[in-house]
């Protein structure tokens, strides 16, 4: 079984909420693709990366069975997408530095996989793109959206571009079968409903699968039933990547065992094993034993309601 993820691969800046400065490869190729592997799936990027991109992160990679095409993901006179990310408790000022040439309709069109994770970090996929993906939708039938990157505008600063978020955003979501969104998301998408309101308003526009995130709760809304699992805190000085790892979980749990209480433990499964490693950057993957683990947690005391 093979996933297509859709965004850009990105070099990051993190500076940690203890003052350590950490660079690290990231994006939703690193962090969903790598989760990806870990359930077994094979991955298939629509991405692209700039002439500077650093061979051992191309050697990383490929160690962990995903590939870089040099004719298909490599644009040579641009740079790679970088980002600087500053922490301080539980804030998080993030900065573009640059960016890379959009995602194409032809890296998609033409894809041979069985479901697609679209993730865009900083407005990579061009509405365009994402109707391609929506027609090769994969054998799975199944399209999974985190609309994290359509939320983002930049404006100048001295020390680089600094990331905003808007209010309101406008998206096609036709064609989505599920939809990860954390609350201002999902106020940006319903015209400012937020909770169970939200997600049932988004639900509406016919998104499958309502995956929304809170301080320490993940919410799932399928048809009629609300499930919902509370996660402990955690505390851990980078949480970069953490949205990625649960979305893949989600989905990957779900094309494999077709069930939506297993997918959505599977998502915070990964998610509370990720944080519980408290490794920095792509270290916090964590292998499938510990996903497993948590996961069968969270089914046996997962909270839900018929609505």
């Amino acid at each position: 079984m093979k996933i297509g993820i859709a965004s850009h691969i990105v070099l990051d800046t993190i500076k940690g909420s203890d003052g350590m400065v950490l660079e690290s490869m990231g994006g939703p190729p690193c962090y969903c693709g790598i989760t990806a592997r870990r359930f077994g799936l094979d991955v298939e990027l629509a991405t692209s990366v700039g002439g500077d991109f650093p061979e051992e992160q191309r050697n990383f990679l490929r160690d962990n069975n995903i590939t870089l095409k040099e004719d298909w993901h490599v644009a040579r006179d641009a740079q790679t997408t970088r980002f600087r990310l500053e922490v301080e408790g539980d804030t998080r000022r993030l900065f573009l530095q640059t960016k890379c040439e959009p995602i194409s309709e032809r890296q998609v069109q033409d894809a041979k996989v069985d479901c697609w994770l679209v993730s865009p970090v900083i407005d990579e996929v061009p509405p365009s793109t994402l109707a391609a993906i929506k027609k090769n939708r994969g054998k799975k039938n199944f399209v999974m959206l985190d609309p994290q990157g359509y939320m983002r505008r930049t404006a100048a600063a001295s020390d680089g571009s600094v990331i905003s978020l808007i209010d309101k955003l406008d998206i096609d979501l036709a064609g989505i079968t599920a939809l990860k969104v954390d609350r201002q998301e999902m106020a940006a998408l319903t015209g400012g409903a937020e909770g169970l309101e939200g997600m049932q308003a988004l639900q509406a526009k016919g998104i499958e699968f309502v995956v929304a995130t809170e301080h320490r709760v993940v919410h799932l809304l399928h048809k009629d039933m609300h499930y919902w699992i509370k996660l402990r805190d955690i505390d851990t000085s980078d949480s970069t990547g953490a949205g990625d790892i649960l979305a893949a979980g989600f989905a990957c749990g779900y094309v494999k065992e077709k069930d939506p209480l297993w997918a959505i433990c599977f998502g915070a499964g990964a998610l509370r094993a990720a944080l519980e490693t408290k490794e920095p950057g792509l270290a916090k993957i964590p292998p499938m034993n510990k996903i497993e683990s948590s996961a069968s947690y969270f089914y046996n005391t997962v909270s839900f309601k018929r609505l």
